[in-house]
């Protein structure tokens, strides 16, 4: 590579950082969002925050790398040109044509970045965070319970907590549980036991949810047990320390909103080409998921070549201009793209 062309590749490779950054941290923001309204409602550990947030990078490094390389090419060739760089050049007789080897050369490495994060690393990362997610939402039914409410979300149990405190380990102060399970369904006795609930009262509990069982296991101090007999008569039996399980209610999965963008690239060609199984719809909705992860890594192409012209010969404007030409073009481009997946689904 001559002095020239890593001269114009520098240029570009700083711009383009540059721009990479700033827009990044848009795109970012606008998918962290979405997790800050999951994660205030939950305790998740900074260890899995920072994790969930990680998982949105690839996501918008699709859309973020075409902009990136063409903010770079814009401010690195506007740059030269400004300062009479360009104009240098021709004099010497080095031709305008001679730039487009180095910006090419960037844009393909560029290309092969988006291509990763597109076919390979966005579907994954996609999959992990909806199941970290769900991880955190199961792990956080100790959290959901209200203090002084009877909690009826538990089968064939009935809750009321006096007060709850959080922390680490969940803590239950004077808890009466209720198994209102049938009598028939219950472990067999030596006396037979009327219709009524089987009360739990305890002065404390320490609640620990068991994730893989759907289950919170209950540490009870202080507690006692009333059973009601065939002959009206209460059995009480009292304990310090006692264990008890309570079946959770399976909190409701979350998914994507296009089941197809959470498939691995090959996977999903099979699915919308060579599945006659597939509906109509889910096959039209996988197609579009196909062709835009093919297209958007070509972005890193095709809007470099649109700005070549546009940097060499502009000589006013610095570094908002090229910021205000970018924004322009990824507006046109992005525009068009979405108006395109717009016509192709069928109307209504």
């Amino acid at each position: 590579m001559s002095i020239l062309s890593r001269s114009v590749f520098k240029e570009i490779t700083v711009g383009a950082l540059l721009g990479g950054v700033l827009f990044t941290f848009v795109l970012f923001l606008r998918s962290a969002s979405q997790l800050f309204a999951i994660l205030v409602r939950s305790s998740a550990p900074p260890r899995t925050v920072g994790y969930l947030f990680s998982l949105t990078f690839p996501d918008a490094l699709i859309f973020t790398v075409p902009l990136a390389v063409l903010v770079g090419v814009l401010l690195g060739l506007s740059r030269m040109s400004g300062d009479g760089e360009i104009t240098a050049m021709r004099a010497a007789g080095v031709p305008g044509r001679r730039v487009t080897a180095p910006v090419l050369t960037f844009a393909a490495m560029a290309t092969l970045v988006a291509a990763a994060c597109s076919l390979w690393l966005t579907p994954w990362a996609i999959r992990e965070r909806y199941r970290v997610l769900n991880e955190v939402a199961a792990a956080q039914v100790t959290a959901n319970i209200e203090a002084r409410v009877f909690d009826e979300q538990f089968p064939k149990r009935i809750l009321y907590v006096g007060d709850v405190i959080p922390g680490p380990v969940t803590r239950w102060r004077n808890m009466l549980l209720a198994d209102v399970t049938p009598p028939e369904e219950r472990p067999k006795r030596s006396r037979e036991l009327a219709d009524g609930p089987r009360i739990t009262v305890a002065s404390e509990a320490v609640a620990t949810p068991d994730v893989a069982h759907n289950r919170i296991q209950l540490t009870l101090l202080n507690g006692s047990n009333y059973e009601i007999e065939k002959d009206d008569k209460y059995t009480i039996s009292s304990f310090p320390r006692g264990d008890q399980v309570i079946e959770a209610q399976k909190p409701n999965e979350i998914r994507a909103s296009r089941p197809s963008s959470e498939l691995d690239t090959i996977p999903l060609y099979r699915m919308v080409y060579n599945d006659r199984t597939v509906d109509k719809a889910r096959r039209l909705e996988g197609m579009i998921e196909l062709h835009q992860r093919l297209a958007l890594p070509l972005a890193c192409l095709l809007l470099p070549l649109v700005g070549i012209p546009l940097g060499v010969s502009s000589r006013k404007g610095g570094k908002s201009g090229a910021f205000v030409v970018t924004v322009g073009l990824a507006f046109l481009y992005y525009m068009g793209l979405i108006s395109l997946i717009g016509l192709s689904l069928p109307a209504g």
